[in-house]
C-alpha cells in the first residue's frame, strides 16, 4: 500500500483533469475580460497571458504546502487553491504597475461583501481588492498578486492576477528556477539568497535607468539625441555583457573579454531602427529579450547550427559566409561573436546570419558610392567596378582572420577607404576599359591602404 499523500495527489491530479478543459475556456474569458478594461481605461501595457495549473506543479505545491493535513480529501483543496489559473498582466516599469493596479481598481466599483469587488458589465468575475496592493511576499520583496473567483453555475473557480513590469518578470523566472524549483541540497543557501536579493536590486536599478531613458526620448523639449543614442548604445553593450559573461563562467568557467563584440552588435542592432521616435519601443523589445536570455541555459561548448543553407544574392555576400561559418565554429572568439547575435537578433541564425552579410556588404561600400560608380561608367560596367572593388575587401576577410575585422569602428574605416577610392576611380577613369587597364595597380594600392587600417 502506497503513501497516502501519493493518493491524495492522485485523487487531486485526477480533477485536475477533469477540469482543465473548462478551465483554459474560462483562463481566455477572464484574461479577454482584464484586455477590454485595460483597452477602456487607456492603460499602456505590454501584453497579457494566462495558464492554468499544470499537473507537475499540483504535485509539488501539495507536498510543499502540506494540503494533506489541511484538507480532509482533494476535492476540498482543489476548491480551496487560490491559482488554478494564473492571469498576468506585463508592463513596462515599475512604477507603471501602480498604474494598472489603479485602473482595475477604479473599473471594479461594486461590491457585496467589501472583500470582493466586480463590475455591473460582469458580476461573475470579481476581485479581492479588501488587502492591501502591493503585498509582501516570503522573500521580503513586493508584488501585485490578486485573489480573484469566477463564478459559474453554483461554484467559484479560483485565479489568481499578478501584474509585473519586465524588471519583475525576469526577476521572478530566475527566483524560481534557482530557489524555488531548485532540488539540489545547498550548502550556502543563505548566501545564494544574499545573491538573488542583489540581482534584484541591480534590476530595480536598470529599470529606474531605463525608465529615466524612455522619459527622455518622449520628452517635448530640445536635446541632444545623439549624445542619447550614445548612451543607449553604451548601456546595452553593458547589459549584454554582464549576462554573458555570467553565462559564460557557468558553462566553460572564465570569462574572456569580449566588449567589443558586445559594443558592436548593440551599434548594428540600434543602427536598424528607423527613427528616433521608434527608440523607446527598441529599449523595451531589447530589454524584454534580455529577460529571455537570463533564464537560457547556454553551452558555450557547442557547435552553432543553422536552420538552413544560408542565401545570398552576390558573389561577395556567398564569400563571407563561407568564410565565417568555418570560422564560427572553430575559433572560440567567432563562435562568441555569432552566439551573441543570434541571441540578440530577432530571426532565425540563418535569418540573423544573412542579414549580417548583407550589413557588412552594404557597410564597407556604400549605397551612395556603388551609385556614384554606376552613374559614371554605367549600370553594366559600373557592376564590374564594384565587383573588383568587392573582391580586394573580401581577399582583406581572408587575410584578417581575427574577430576585429567584425567591429564597427574596423568596418567603418574600411569604408572611409572605400569612399576614397571610389573618388579617387570617378575622377581618374573614363571608362571600365581603362579602369581594368590599371587593375593590378589598382588593387595593389587598395590592399595597402586596406592593411594600414590595422597597423
Amino acid at each position: 500500500m502506497g503513501l497516502k499523500e501519493f493518493e491524495f495527489i492522485d485523487n487531486a491530479v485526477n480533477i485536475l483533469d477533469d477540469m482543465t478543459p473548462m478551465l483554459l475556456d474560462i483562463a481566455d474569458e477572464i484574461e479577454t475580460y482584464f484586455e477590454k478594461i485595460l483597452q477602456e481605461k487607456e492603460q499602456e501595457y505590454i501584453s497579457m497571458s494566462s495558464r492554468v495549473k499544470s499537473e507537475s506543479s499540483l504535485r509539488e505545491k501539495i507536498i510543499r504546502n502540506r494540503y494533506l493535513v489541511k484538507f480532509d480529501d482533494a476535492s476540498e483543496m482543489m476548491d480551496f487553491l487560490p491559482d488554478l489559473i494564473g492571469i498576468r498582466i506585463e508592463c513596462r516599469f515599475i512604477e507603471e504597475e501602480n498604474k494598472v493596479y489603479r485602473a482595475i481598481r477604479r473599473y471594479f466599483n461594486k461590491t457585496d461583501d467589501k472583500v470582493y469587488y466586480y463590475n455591473k458589465s460582469n458580476k461573475n468575475i470579481q476581485l479581492k481588492l479588501s488587502e492591501k496592493q502591493p503585498c509582501r511576499q516570503k522573500n521580503g520583496f513586493e508584488i501585485y498578486k490578486i485573489d480573484g473567483i469566477y463564478k459559474i453555475l453554483n461554484r467559484n473557480i479560483n485565479f489568481e492576477l499578478q501584474i509585473k513590469s519586465m524588471v519583475n518578470v525576469f526577476w521572478g523566472e530566475i527566483e524560481h528556477k534557482v530557489i524555488y524549483k531548485n532540488n539540489t541540497y545547498l550548502l550556502q543557501d543563505g548566501f545564494i539568497k544574499d545573491m538573488m536579493k542583489t540581482i534584484k536590486q541591480s534590476l530595480t536599478m536598470i529599470d529606474k535607468q531605463l525608465l529615466s531613458l524612455y522619459k527622455t526620448f518622449h520628452t517635448p523639449h530640445v536635446f541632444n539625441r545623439d549624445i542619447s543614442r550614445s548612451e543607449i548604445e553604451k548601456l546595452f553593450a553593458k547589459f549584454v555583457y554582464d549576462i554573458f559573461s555570467q553565462k559564460m563562467l557557468q558553462s566553460i568557467g572564465f570569462i574572456v573579454d569580449f566588449k567589443k563584440p558586445c559594443e558592436t552588435i548593440i551599434g548594428y542592432s540600434l543602427d536598424k531602427v528607423e527613427s528616433e521616435e521608434k527608440i523607446p519601443e527598441y529599449m523595451l523589445s531589447e530589454f524584454s529579450m534580455f529577460g529571455q536570455i537570463v533564464t537560457k541555459d547556454i553551452d558555450f561548448n557547442s557547435e552553432i547550427e543553422f536552420e538552413r543553407e544560408p542565401v545570398f544574392r552576390r558573389a561577395f555576400g556567398e564569400r563571407l559566409g563561407t568564410m565565417f561559418r568555418k570560422r564560427l565554429n572553430t575559433e572560440f572568439p567567432w563562435n562568441l561573436f555569432f552566439r551573441i547575435l543570434f541571441e540578440i537578433e530577432p530571426c532565425s541564425n540563418t535569418g540573423d546570419f544573412e542579414n549580417f552579410i548583407y550589413y557588412i556588404r552594404d557597410t564597407v561600400l556604400g549605397g551612395e558610392a556603388r551609385n556614384e560608380i554606376k552613374e559614371k561608367f554605367g549600370r553594366e560596367e559600373g557592376n564590374k567596378i564594384i565587383d573588383d572593388i568587392y573582391d580586394v575587401i573580401g581577399d582583406f576577410f581572408e587575410e584578417v582572420t581575427g574577430i576585429e575585422i567584425l567591429y564597427k569602428e574596423t568596418l567603418d574605416k574600411i569604408a572611409a577607404t572605400t569612399d576614397d577610392v571610389v573618388i579617387y576611380i570617378c575622377e581618374n577613369y573614363d571608362s571600365c576599359e581603362e579602369f581594368e587597364n590599371e587593375i593590378g595597380e589598382f588593387e595593389s594600392v587598395f590592399s595597402e591602404k586596406l592593411r594600414d587600417i590595422l597597423d
